[in-house]
């Protein structure tokens, strides 16, 4: 419950579903106050267990991609490992996205859980969080915050900022009406698309 003189900056409607075999399943239709500035991304944050390092996904690769920077990469399924999708930048910042993705799969040696969408989206995986990035002023000074930081955007602002380069153009910028579904699916062995 907010206060009646709080103006809100997102109208939601979500529904989520869980069936026995353990799915779960997301939709939500966002709408945001246009008085508002753009939203830097849009998705679901989930803190899995550090032990989910294997990462398989069908998206941009092999390098990070974004809306506005995904010309150096091509439409596959890729192997990594969370460790191995940190870009290790001077100024700690978001880093190793990957858009235009289908879904993503992250693993332990027993275990994994899919995250698939009829609708691409972006992900990323780190032993960072969005807080941990923001906050600190170098690199070396980042501390692992113990578990798999997987983020599941239907939508993420381009990388453009005008910070120093050229502004963001619109076509890059998080829409202001969202219709995100997504569908997360754990599992022990091999799951057939």
């Amino acid at each position: 419950l907010m206060a009646p003189t709080v103006q809100k900056i997102l109208e939601v409607k979500a529904d989520w579903q869980i069936t026995p075999d353990g799915a779960v399943s997301v939709k939500m239709q966002v709408e945001r106050d246009l008085e508002f500035p753009m939203l830097p991304r849009f998705g679901l944050r989930l803190f899995l267990d550090k032990e989910f390092t294997d990462v398989t996904y069908s998206g941009i690769g092999p390098a990070e991609s974004y809306v506005d920077k995904r010309q150096a990469g091509y439409h596959g399924v890729f192997q990594t490992t969370v460790e191995e999708m940190h870009e290790d930048y001077l100024r700690p910042q978001e880093n190793g996205s990957h858009t235009d993705c289908d879904y993503v799969k992250l693993s332990n040696k027993d275990q994994s859980i899919y995250a698939v969408s009829d609708l691409t989206f972006s992900f990323n995986a780190s032993v960072y969080t969005q807080e941990e990035l923001t906050n600190k002023a170098h690199s070396y000074e980042l501390e692992n915050c113990g578990s798999t930081v997987l983020c599941l955007d239907y939508a993420q602002n381009g990388i453009g900022s005008n910070s120093c380069g050229p502004k963001l153009l619109p076509r890059f910028e998080s829409p202001a009406k969202i219709d995100f579904v997504c569908k997360l699916l754990p599992y022990s062995g091999e799951f057939e698309f």
